[in-house]
């Protein structure tokens, strides 16, 4: 986000953020993936509409009212937050009578969607800015809220790590890069609180600090857990899980742990 950046109104209301949790848990989902609703006034953007559940895309449509919807954006491809996506758009399209624009930085894995806009903005100015977060995928995004509010899709999880998806274009090296400018963002006052696309928000600065700090060390510590299994001759990717992540992983996470330690060791041939 630019210093020229489109500004808000400083006159203006506070945008509402109204966070709305499927029922989708899992391994993978942890509580259930939360969209987001984002209110200036009269005017609605929704953020990640989440599974094709009909239950959900209800409440998500409840939650706009009769405010002018102005876009849907997911924060990535992966179909726990994508999936109801076009669905949602072509609803508030119908309700409202106005075309509901659909955005992803991948559009050939989201039916329908446009390139992503750099500003959300509202007759009161900027609602939000989009900051691209590659790194759990290649398309990855934030939303920058007004008022410090980051919603961090999959990039930041509330109480748990996130994966590396290799398959979906995931980078460990841009991964801590994104991580590496959330903590700058976060240093400097633009992060007042972190909202992800799954588990419980950051709502403070120093909480939201933590919380980038945490992920930035956990990956560290699973480099060098790697590294040294490497030198001590463990190679094939089975013997490195039970190295890494103990014998006693459970089944639904040992995948998401393969797709971590491949990411690592593209990160290591790469000479990191």
């Amino acid at each position: 986000m630019s210093d020229d950046a489109p500004q808000r109104d400083p006159e203006a209301p506070a945008v509402e953020l109204i966070a709305i949790r499927a029922d989708n848990p899992g391994p993978m989902t942890l509580t259930g993936t939360t969209s987001y609703v984002l209110r200036d006034e009269d005017q609605v953007w929704v953020v990640d509409p989440g599974p094709k559940d009909p239950n959900h895309l209800a409440e998500l449509l409840v939650a706009c009212e009769d405010a002018r919807p102005m876009g849907v954006l997911v924060t990535h491809r992966h179909l726990d937050h994508s999936a109801g996506a076009a669905t949602l758009a072509r609803q508030l399209a119908a309700r409202s009578g106005h075309e509901v624009p659909l955005w992803a930085a991948d559009q050939a894995a989201v039916a329908g969607s446009r390139p992503l806009p750099s500003t959300l903005e509202s007759d009161h100015g900027a609602v939000g800015h989009v900051i691209h977060l590659p790194g759990h995928t290649s398309d990855s995004v934030g939303v920058l809220v007004d008022g410090g509010r980051l919603l961090s899709g999959d990039t930041l999880l509330g109480g748990s790590s996130t994966v590396i998806v290799p398959d979906d274009g995931g980078s460990l090296a841009d991964y801590l890069q994104s991580l590496a400018i959330l903590r700058a963002m976060a240093l400097d006052g633009r992060i007042g609180s972190i909202h992800p696309g799954h588990g419980p928000a950051y709502e403070d600065p120093l909480a939201a600090l933590e919380a980038i700090d945490a992920a930035l060390e956990h990956r560290r510590e699973r480099i060098e857990q790697v590294r040294r299994a490497r030198t001590a001759g463990v190679l094939t990717l089975d013997r490195l899980l039970r190295s890494v992540y103990g014998p006693d992983l459970p089944q639904p996470l040992q995948d998401a742990a393969r797709w971590n330690l491949r990411a690592t060791l593209e990160h290591l041939a790469q000479g990191n």
